[in-house]
């Protein structure tokens, strides 16, 4: 069970003042024998959202609402050790998700995006349908995972931008910056989610203190109906391979002890298939990031002290916007030429955690 009551205390407001009440409850069982393990569990779930009307500088802005969201959702899965490095797994799922405030009652600017929000009241819950399946492959030197999911989404919640009755963008100004907002609603439409993601650990022996991980993952997301020409679900990372290898010693040491140094290699692929529908994504270039980090504990006379940390992220200073950042589309930059945000350059940062012990 969950009460909250929210209330706006800003200048600034873009969701009414509203509450909720959220109540749940469910059932888990599992079962093995030999070599199979089957678990399974249902849950029942309800949220009652009651939203307040509001007047701002003499005009309405809110009108008061009321909703009730409520579903059923499980799960099934089974796990087969095939033999000692084999491990089999397969799920099958049932969920939902109850829209936000956000998403039900928005209307004003959004400044962390850069658009003007209306909400719509009448969206449903999303629903959906998931099955995955995957192997584990675990052995003296290397360990190996694969899973593969799909899923598939009713009443998919995501914003679209509104066009005026010329069929143009609808534009809006903000009171408080003076600047022109593109306007975007909330809407729904019926999704498919699917994917990937495949993992390594070589941790040869006798070398110990040495792994080498690698990391691909993989996701796609479309519409089943074409929003503006195309069906890429909108805010869909691209795929990714993560590479590190981390070195480890001393792990009985006097004075260093747990001393450990990592290099990281993040590759991130094109995204070419963006959401351009109304013209709200475009493709995001590949980039690549290299990050490293060394640390060790401290003791003296069998006692930890401390831990030092030193880390590095983005060493090589690139220049690089994520799919996911949404303050890619901000206006450009004077001083670089450059349209939007970009993500952290290099930076280096260290930390210092020191224990602390009492006794009562």
């Amino acid at each position: 069970l969950m009460n909250q009551d929210n209330k706006n205390l800003a200048d600034e407001v873009i969701i009414p003042d509203y509450s909720f009440f959220d109540a749940g409850a469910f059932i888990y069982s599992q079962y093995s024998k030999d070599k199979l393990t089957i678990s399974g569990g249902l849950r029942i779930d309800n949220r009652h959202i009651k939203a307040a009307s509001m007047v701002v500088d003499g005009e309405p802005k809110f009108t008061a609402f009321e909703k009730n969201f409520s579903n059923v959702s499980g799960s099934i899965g089974l796990s087969y050790e095939a033999n000692k490095t084999l491990a089999l797994k397969a799920n099958v799922a049932k969920g939902f998700r109850a829209p936000n405030m956000a998403e039900l009652g928005s209307n004003g600017a959004h400044e962390g995006t850069s658009r003007f929000e209306i909400g719509d009241k009448d969206l449903k819950s999303e629903t959906s349908v998931q099955a995955d399946a995957g192997l584990e492959i675990n052995t003296e030197h290397i360990s190996f995972e694969a899973t593969v999911f799909y899923n598939h989404i009713s009443h998919f919640i995501f914003y679209s931008k509104l066009l005026n009755v010329l069929g143009e963008d609808s534009l809006i100004t903000d009171n408080e910056t003076g600047e022109s907002l593109n306007v975007f609603k909330f809407t729904q439409q019926s999704a498919n989610l699917y994917g990937a993601e495949m993992s390594m650990d070589i941790h040869p022996h006798p070398l110990d203190w040495l792994h080498f991980k690698n990391v691909f993952s993989f996701t796609r997301g479309i519409f089943l109906k074409e929003v503006d020409d195309t069906k890429n679900l909108p805010l869909m990372p691209a795929a990714k391979l993560f590479s590190e290898i981390s070195i480890n010693l001393l792990p009985k040491g006097s004075t260093l002890r747990n001393l450990y140094f990592t290099l990281e290699s993040d590759y991130n692929f094109k995204q070419s298939q963006a959401f351009t529908g109304y013209g709200t994504e475009t493709p995001t270039g590949a980039y690549w990031l290299l990050n490293s980090s060394i640390g060790t504990d401290i003791f003296s006379r069998q006692k930890h002290i401390c831990t030092v940390i030193f880390s590095g992220v983005n060493l090589t200073d690139v220049a690089y916007q994520s799919h996911l950042n949404r303050l890619k589309y901000t206006a450009i930059n004077e001083a670089t030429g450059r349209q939007g945000v970009f993500n952290m350059g290099r930076n280096f940062a260290m930390k210092i955690n020191v224990p602390l012990s009492f006794k009562m």
